[in-house]
């Protein structure tokens, strides 16, 4: 069985240019999602897939420098994550953001066992949102992935990968759910990097979370909301799918 992550990354960012070259600590946002990414178990291959542009020349450098193979392609990220599908036939694919500089190891695991033992074909935590923004686990099988592809029409769905499953899913969604904490108050976080006010605020918590623990998960988070929740009003005015809303108004 092949389980691949591929992480997608390109330079340019409408809402906030070079977002996942930004720094944090010391490595960049793309960095620390390579770095977590590897740390998980269950991941045969890592690609991070960006574009064939020139200016990505750098997000390239970045994935051969941390040892992982790197694929170079379209612009749009369906059809580069499609081509990357294509070449290697995996039989599951796990989508990684580069802007998602907190990503869990443990929870991307979880996901994937749970994903294998029911057999399904798109798993995530995205559609019932009990993990921060910045959180996210979608797992698509190849059969999930080729469906979006050629049943995908509209630029956003091509845009943002499984939009089109947000309102028809021909598939069973398996849904990961936060069980960790009874009371959730977690849900509402935005700890991803696609405004200014994002990055303000990763910088914050990285500063204070990564000198200790470079792997800081959730239970540090919660501990860190609890005792400075101010900080999380920097970015708490974006709403979680802002992103989407902008692309959809520029079609519109």
């Amino acid at each position: 069985m092949k389980i691949f992550a591929i992480i997608q990354a390109r330079k340019d960012s409408s809402r906030f240019p070079n977002k996942v070259l930004s720094q944090l600590c010391e490595f960049t946002a793309l960095e620390h999602v390579i770095f977590r990414t590897l740390k998980c178990k269950l991941i045969d291959i890592i690609i991070l897939a960006t574009t064939d542009r020139k200016e990505d020349e750098e997000i390239a450098r970045i994935g051969k420098k941390w040892g992982i193979e790197v694929f170079r392609g379209s612009k749009e990220p369906l059809t580069r994550f499609f081509e990357v599908a294509q070449i290697y036939k995996p039989e599951h694919i796990i989508r990684i953001k580069a802007d998602c500089p907190a990503l869990d190891p443990m929870l991307i695991d979880e996901a994937i066992n749970s994903h294998i033992f029911k057999n399904a074909h798109y798993t995530t935590n995205t559609l019932q949102r009990t993990y921060p923004l910045g959180y996210d686990v979608e797992i698509f099988s190849y059969n999930a992935l080729e469906w979006l592809y050629f049943n995908s029409h509209h630029p956003v769905e091509r845009e943002h990968i499984s939009f089109k499953f947000v309102n028809f899913c021909p598939f069973p969604i398996n849904h990961i759910v936060l069980k960790m904490y009874k009371n959730n108050n977690l849900a509402h976080l935005r700890l991803t990097i696609d405004y200014k006010e994002d990055y303000k605020v990763m910088q914050i918590l990285f500063d204070a979370l990564y000198p200790k623990n470079p792997l800081f998960g959730l239970k540090e988070v919660k501990k860190f909301v609890e005792t400075y929740s101010e900080v999380f009003k920097i970015n708490s005015h974006i709403p979680p799918n802002a992103g989407i809303l902008k692309d959809l108004a520029k079609v519109n």
